[in-house]
């Protein structure tokens, strides 16, 4: 039973009681859990929380109105480079400052096993940041609700259309064959911007950036949108985008059309430049979430 233990908290996210006051102003307007269970996807973006938090807090809230799932698994794009290239996390706990959250080892085991490609592996999620900055949100609602909530995290260092198509299909196949009631999470952040990154594409004042980098986020998350795992990475490719996940919104995708999806709704985008005001490094950040 692997313990992963925080790596970013105090950094990406308060380490302390702040997390929880945090928290509480993102989800100030949160209502009712609900128990319609007709969310069978959601993106959520993975940078520092004062830039952030908020929009990731929106694909939560609506899952949470829908109901909270028993377990959530969580596809995050591999920063660090260790590991396994398609590393399910093995049974065991991951601990945050909000405390510990199982994970299903279960359903990450019958994931391994069904995907042509994902290994059971551990180094690859212990430094990385992109799915344990996603746990205090599940943690956070799973005590509001009353509810134990598992995990399974997976980390994307391979993402293409054929990766998206075979986790899809795993997770889905996985779910249905344990009866497991699962919402997948796709993390990622839109475009990188700005000198800090090494890639400024087009030249634009202070005050028309966030429009000019919202042209081209819009471009991928229309594509999202429509279900088109194939046209997003197209996109992608045709603009050199840079953002940071899609592997892992592919596979959300693809599960959630095996799911019965039928819609999918953006419900809040927005820019670090909100907060930073630097055009040295802006990030495009989008909650979506998906619904039969």
């Amino acid at each position: 039973m692997v313990v992963r233990y925080p790596a970013v908290a105090g950094s990406f996210y308060p380490a302390d009681e702040e997390l929880v006051l945090m928290l509480e102003r993102f989800f100030s307007d949160l209502g009712e859990e609900g128990s319609e269970r007709r969310v069978t996807a959601g993106v959520a973006p993975h940078a520092g929380y004062i830039f952030s938090g908020y929009t990731a807090s929106r694909t939560y809230k609506a899952i949470f109105e829908d109901g909270l799932p028993e377990t959530f698994v969580i596809l995050g794009p591999n920063h660090t480079g260790l590991g396994s290239p398609i590393a399910v996390h093995p049974p065991g706990t991951w601990i945050t400052p909000l405390g510990e959250v199982e994970v299903d080892g279960e359903l990450a085991r019958e994931i391994a096993k069904i995907s042509g490609i994902a290994d059971l592996d551990d180094l690859a999620h212990r430094y990385e940041h992109s799915i344990e900055v996603q746990v205090p949100f599940i943690q956070y609602l799973a005590e509001k609700a009353g509810k134990e909530v598992k995990i399974v995290p997976i980390t994307l260092g391979m993402q293409d259309e054929e990766v998206a198509e075979d986790l899809g299909k795993a997770i889905f196949e996985a779910s249905r064959e344990l009866g497991r009631d699962v919402v997948v999470i796709a993390s990622t952040d839109f475009m990188h911007y700005g000198p800090v990154y090494g890639y400024v594409p087009f030249r634009a004042r202070a005050d028309e950036l966030p429009h000019r980098i919202k042209e081209w986020d819009f471009r991928v998350i229309r594509r999202i949108l429509d279900f088109d795992v194939k046209g997003m990475f197209e996109e992608i490719r045709e603009m050199n985008h840079t953002m940071c996940g899609p592997g892992g919104v592919g596979t959300a995708i693809v599960y959630s059309r095996l799911a019965g999806a039928l819609e999918a709704e953006l419900l809040h985008y927005t820019t670090s430049f909100e907060v930073s005001r630097s055009t040295e490094a802006v990030v495009g950040y989008a909650s979506i979430v998906f619904r039969r």
